[in-house]
């Protein structure tokens, strides 16, 4: 019964992804155990190796080649409460930790390098070194760190140097623009963009990276993880569309939609294009390609 079940749920994904011309390429992966935990940050390297954050206690940290054969993974004991996984320009891997307020940077085969923020210690808006809302992270070319702190009680973003040194934060709660309710994700252009999703107004937002408001669009529902890829903006909707939105980074028009996805949290797409998406009820890390599935 539940085999049936689960054929019925895959089939029915994949009639919702022909609306595109993205294809589901279902199982992809050689998950450890053969189970995800729920999964809520995934991004990919230069290399196209796939890195999943999940909630798995044994291994919430898993890395996987482009065929998905599993590689590598780690982190038992050092994050507390999973969020959103980020990989740098000089292939370093960064995990959010909601729970004890941190990110963390490791070195692409485990080893920890830095920590952000302090350990279970809260810090309000105005805080240089503690964080209560620890969502998201991106990065500029110049090595500049960006983070959403606002999946709790702050809302705003913070900017640091590539050391960690505190340079300033924008934002507030509020509805205006530059201001923010739960900016949960955040990811730069190849400009220097800085572009957030503020969750609960149901926009994102675009700013300089010293924070100066330039725009916002509104018409993503309601934007839970967003990635940038070449000259689009690619938008997970968690909650009100259960969808994927992949939109002209030009002027945020939506070019394609897949839906039937299930409290998808997190995107990252690969150098030939296909699409990665991070599911935190669904447990699951689903891949979509263009043309026949693999």
């Amino acid at each position: 019964m539940h085999r049936k079940l689960l054929s019925l749920a895959l089939l029915a994904l994949a009639a919702h992804a022909a609306d595109s011309h993205y294809k589901l390429s279902e199982p992809w992966a050689q998950v450890p155990g053969g189970k995800w935990g729920a999964a809520t940050g995934v991004d990919v390297d230069a290399k196209d190796n796939v890195y999943v954050l999940n909630r798995n206690e044994e291994t919430p940290i898993m890395v996987f080649d482009a065929s998905g054969k599993f590689l590598r993974g780690w982190g038992k004991g050092l994050i507390k409460t999973t969020h959103f996984l980020k990989v740098d320009r000089e292939g370093n891997v960064w995990v959010t930790d909601r729970g004890d307020m941190q990110a963390l940077k490791f070195s692409n085969d485990g080893k920890l390098l830095m920590t952000v923020g302090k350990k279970g210690v809260l810090g309000d808006n105005n805080s240089h070194d503690a964080y209560n809302g620890m969502a998201d992270i991106a990065f500029a070319k110049n090595g500049d760190i960006f983070i959403a702190d606002g999946e709790g009680p702050n809302t705003r973003v913070v900017r640091l140097s590539k050391t960690g040194k505190f340079l300033q934060w924008w934002g507030g709660k509020g509805t205006a623009p530059g201001q923010f309710d739960v900016p949960h994700s955040i990811a730069i252009d190849a400009k220097g963009l800085v572009y957030v999703g503020d969750r609960t107004n149901n926009r994102i937002q675009v700013f300089t990276k010293k924070g100066k408001f330039l725009r916002q669009w509104t018409n993503f529902g309601t934007p839970w993880g967003i990635t940038i890829h070449g000259d689009r903006i690619y938008v997970v909707d968690g909650t009100a569309n259960n969808c994927l939105f992949i939109a002209s980074l030009k002027d945020g028009a939506i070019l394609e939609k897949i839906t039937g996805l299930v409290n998808a949290t997190a995107v990252a797409v690969d150098s030939k294009g296909a699409i990665y998406v991070g599911e935190v009820n669904g447990a699951n890390v689903k891949k979509f390609v263009t043309g026949s599935p693999k």
